[in-house]
């Protein structure tokens, strides 16, 4: 046992897990601080309009951050990792300027838009490209197993955000938040360059990308761009549609109340998948590895996830009560639901997905994620419509539910049928 947790140490894992669980205690926190700084109707409004921005943000670099990861992990040098970084910034950097422009006409052209989120919309527009760009450098420190760096950035930005979010918004409020947002990035982004320069990583050194590859690499990134965007829809379609049928800010601030721990929470399954996913992508060939080393994570995961759902589920009204204050208490059953979406996500749904991703079978995900997320946008619509908030978190927790089925269904067979 000792010498497992000594290899984890040695790997980074600790580094990895660690920052991530400090960073979601620091962006919960930042949520409850913003929920109780800012008027409800105005967490509202700056809750739609950062849950529109998400939605265009899922397109940003056409996917490229999801190829990088991948090719850059099975690249034999750094001279090819870089190729592959350098091929991504070339399709990114343009696309994601047409993001924020279509984030501008969404802004002035859609008539549900009241004037204050039109304002605020067009405030947040160019965040897609800070938030590309810094995505890159996480992924570079990942592909070069600068475990301990990549760390420290991921904290630095979460601290960063979370210290200028609550000043601007006691000083000047949502805009604040939004200002604070542009400089954490600028500043995370700079000692980011900084670190790789001083270590020697970053180099202009590269090779030729053949036109098999950059087919390869660009036909994954568009794929898994899709496949995870519908999959991400799940947990942003949600306040959208509360936003554009009920039209409330009041139930729309309470919704939102009631996802910020049940979907900070996933943190823990995706920083254990962040930390695996090289080392997975390297073995991918060896499907008896793959299903030894996946059961055993599954299964520590549903042990670990059950535990949190419970408390979740029992102490709902009193977690609500303490974080959020008696003003929230209306979104305990939204809570309790959602509590649940997370057990299964969190144990089934997100590790399937990662593993999916990393054994290439991008064009499953793809078709399966379509038309799980047309079921999901006309179930939402429904439920909504007839059930307000509540039919929002029902929704949720049966699309996670159906995509966790098929996910593992399909992993296991493939697993069972390809071993060696």
């Amino acid at each position: 046992m000792n010498s497992f947790f000594r290899k984890l140490r040695e790997k980074g894992f600790f580094y990895i897990f660690g920052a991530s669980t400090l960073n979601k205690i620091i962006q919960f926190c930042s949520g409850i601080f913003l929920v109780r700084l800012i008027s409800k109707n105005d967490f509202g409004i700056y809750s739609q309009a950062q849950n529109i921005v998400n939605i265009f943000v899922l397109f940003i670099g056409l996917g490229t951050n999801y190829a990088l990861m991948q090719f850059g992990s099975e690249a034999k040098n750094v001279k090819e990792r870089n190729s592959f970084f350098n091929f991504s910034f070339k399709i990114a950097v343009p696309f994601n300027l047409i993001i924020s422009g279509l984030i501008l006409c969404y802004a002035y052209r859609a008539n549900e838009v009241g004037t204050e989120l039109k304002i605020v919309l067009v405030c947040m527009s160019l965040l897609p490209m800070f938030i590309y760009l810094f995505e890159c450098l996480q992924i570079y420190f990942r592909t070069s197993l600068l475990n301990l760096e990549f760390s420290k950035l991921s904290t630095i930005n979460t601290m960063l955000i979370f210290l200028l979010a609550v000043t601007g918004a006691i000083s000047i409020g949502i805009f604040g938040i939004i200002f604070a947002s542009y400089l954490a990035y600028f500043v995370s982004i700079g000692i980011g360059i900084y670190w790789l320069r001083k270590k020697k990583v970053l180099s202009n050194k590269s090779v030729m990308l053949d036109r098999k590859t950059k087919k390869e690499f660009f036909s994954y990134s568009i794929t898994l761009m899709f496949s995870n965007s519908i999959s991400s829809l799940v947990y942003l379609i949600d306040i959208f549609l509360i936003g554009y049928l009920i039209k409330d800010n009041q139930i729309l601030a309470n919704y939102k109340a009631a996802t910020i721990i049940p979907f900070a929470l996933n943190f823990i399954p995706i920083s254990i998948m962040t930390f695996v996913y090289p080392y997975f992508a390297k073995n991918r060939e060896n499907r008896k590895w793959v299903l030894k080393m996946y059961k055993k994570l599954q299964l520590s995961l549903v042990l670990f996830n059950f535990i949190m759902m419970i408390v979740l589920v029992a102490f709902a009204p009193l977690i609500i009560r303490i974080l959020f204050g008696n003003s929230y208490l209306d979104s305990t059953s939204y809570f309790r639901v959602l509590s649940v979406s997370y057990f299964i996500a969190a144990s089934f749904r997100i590790p399937a997905g990662n593993v999916l991703a990393m054994m290439k079978k991008i064009k499953f995900l793809f078709i399966a994620n379509l038309i799980v997320g047309v079921a999901n946008i006309g179930l939402d619509y429904y439920l909504i419509q007839n059930y307000s908030a509540i039919g929002a978190s029902i929704s949720t927790l049966t699309i996670i539910v159906v995509t966790s089925i098929i996910y593992n269904v399909y992993l296991y067979l493939f697993l069972w049928r390809k071993r060696k």
